[in-house]
């Protein structure tokens, strides 16, 4: 079963914006490491204040499946169960 997650999560330029979703997977990249090309790729190559960490959230939105890392979240809810009842409303 899939979970609903709503959360503050604090971007890098406009700050913290509301976000909310179906959890598709948490991946701990310490345990299951990201892919060469995406730790040496050009996303945020230039932003010296960027650091990936370790918790990652995959997380099914309405603008489609975006990562999110767990440390940036201010707050969080999961409630297990709905996200099944969302997900077919949600782009994939």
């Amino acid at each position: 079963m899939k979970s609903l997650v709503m959360f503050s999560y604090k971007q890098p330029v406009e700050g913290s914006k509301f976000r909310w979703g179906v959890l598709k997977e948490r991946r701990n990249t310490n345990k299951h490491p990201l892919s060469w090309e995406t730790i040496t790729g050009a996303y945020r190559k230039y932003d010296p204040e960027f650091k990936r960490s370790r918790d990652l959230d995959t997380v099914q939105t309405r603008d489609g499946v975006k990562a999110f890392y767990k440390e940036r979240q201010n707050w969080g809810i999961k409630i297990p169960f709905v996200g099944s009842l969302v997900a077919p409303f949600l782009k994939s």
